[in-house]
């Protein structure tokens, strides 16, 4: 995936879940600075503060980093949307199981 389609698909997550999370191979160190470098661009193309963040490999027993890009802040309009679509996901899980 080049940069573009990844600053893309990061937009569109940032945009309906405020979060973009990957799990990489701890080696994979250029892969891991580029998703934390795409997302404060994302962050500047939506006029919103982010934070970056990758765990340490030791964190976890298989050694996978984590690295992500949260929106730390929202207006009135998004924090009303994402109360609709959790009502939305809460109202069709299937209690029942």
């Amino acid at each position: 995936m080049n940069h573009e389609q990844l600053l893309a698909e990061m937009l569109r997550a940032l945009e309906i879940d405020h979060q973009y999370i990957r799990h990489f191979r701890a080696e994979h160190a250029a892969e891991i600075a580029m998703v934390r470098s795409l997302g404060r661009k994302a962050a500047r193309t939506l006029g919103r503060r982010v934070r970056t963040f990758q765990t340490s490999p030791d964190e976890r027993e298989d050694g996978v980093v984590v690295a992500g890009v949260v929106i730390t802040e929202s207006d009135p309009a998004d924090d009303a949307r994402m109360r609709e679509r959790s009502e939305l996901l809460f109202r069709n899980i299937d209690w029942s199981t």
